[in-house]
């Protein structure tokens, strides 16, 4: 009997819409998902290396992995994970490509300044950064984790290198890639032209309502330091079915308006990615002036 491996990856970027493409891919019929969302099996070294602040390991042994597929069956005929640490670390492209040559790689890529916001406010909430965004850039912090914040809110923004990647090791037709602005205007469309790429049945159309780990920030500091253990979230998840998962999450967080945007930043960020975004256009062949203009 065949190993059931993956045959497409969903590779990042982190706090581009992958969470929600997790989980309306689930709900194909034709399509099974790894049970664990972001197993990070390619980029297990890489993050126990670096001893990311995290502590989120993943699946580090062939054998934990190939588990994680072991319930798909021949009505699945796309079989995928997500992990968005995929995109980032230098080596993982390759050893997915050593692994199912034949891959899909899925990602989104979203304004890498929206994004390290919305990244640094997701980590705020979960209490793993307490210094301002606006020195984590600028280089004045001295916190042991300060490289560490710096690679997760700016360097991973820094898109054309770690594209290019996979463009080499798997070539373009077998990538496909999305932009989140593009995406929040026409999700149906997108997910469309995602099973027309998994060549999985369109007339199938999953529940679209809400969105997945979207902005959101703690009703007050009892449900922060509640909130912030990780093992406790981990352990929820095991028993809250999808589809219960946001209507949980609202009782402990609310949706307020997001902090303002520091001006000296957002200008300190357009300097950083402006020249990569350029690279980026030209390696796609796509306008994204509206990312640095």
């Amino acid at each position: 009997m065949a190993e059931k491996l993956p045959n497409f990856f969903i590779v990042g970027a982190p706090k581009a819409g992958t969470t929600s493409l997790y989980y309306y891919l689930k709900r194909h019929p034709e399509v099974y998902m790894s049970p664990i969302k972001e197993p990070n099996f390619f980029s297990y070294e890489d993050t126990i290396r670096q001893n990311l602040y995290h502590k989120e390991k993943g699946v580090g042994t062939f054998q934990e992995y190939k588990k994680l597929f072991e319930q798909a069956n021949g009505h699945h005929k796309a079989i995928g994970e997500a992990s968005v640490s995929y995109l980032f670390y230098p080596t993982v492209a390759e050893k997915i490509h050593q692994l199912v040559p034949d891959a899909k790689i899925i990602m989104s890529l979203r304004n890498p300044i929206e994004r390290a916001f919305s990244h640094f406010f997701m980590e705020h909430k979960l209490g793993y950064v307490n210094v301002p965004l606006e020195d984590i850039v600028s280089g004045k912090c001295k916190h042991k984790f300060a490289h560490l914040w710096y690679q997760q809110y700016v360097e991973l923004g820094l898109y054309s290198t770690q594209v290019k990647r996979y463009f080499d090791a798997f070539g373009r037709d077998n990538v496909r890639i999305y932009i989140y602005d593009e995406i929040s205007e026409n999700i149906e469309g997108m997910i469309l032209n995602v099973f027309d790429f998994l060549q999985i049945d369109k007339t199938f159309i999953p529940g679209l309502e809400g969105k997945y780990n979207t902005y959101s920030t703690p009703r007050n500091s009892f449900f922060r330091a509640i909130y912030s253990q990780k093992n406790l979230r981990t352990l929820a998840r095991k028993f809250i079915p999808d589809e219960k998962v946001e209507s949980i999450k609202n009782l402990f967080l609310t949706r307020k308006k997001k902090a303002l945007k520091h001006d000296k930043t957002v200008e300190r960020m357009n300097e950083i990615f402006k020249p990569d975004i350029m690279e980026l256009e030209k390696l796609l062949n796509k306008n994204l002036s509206a990312w640095y203009e």
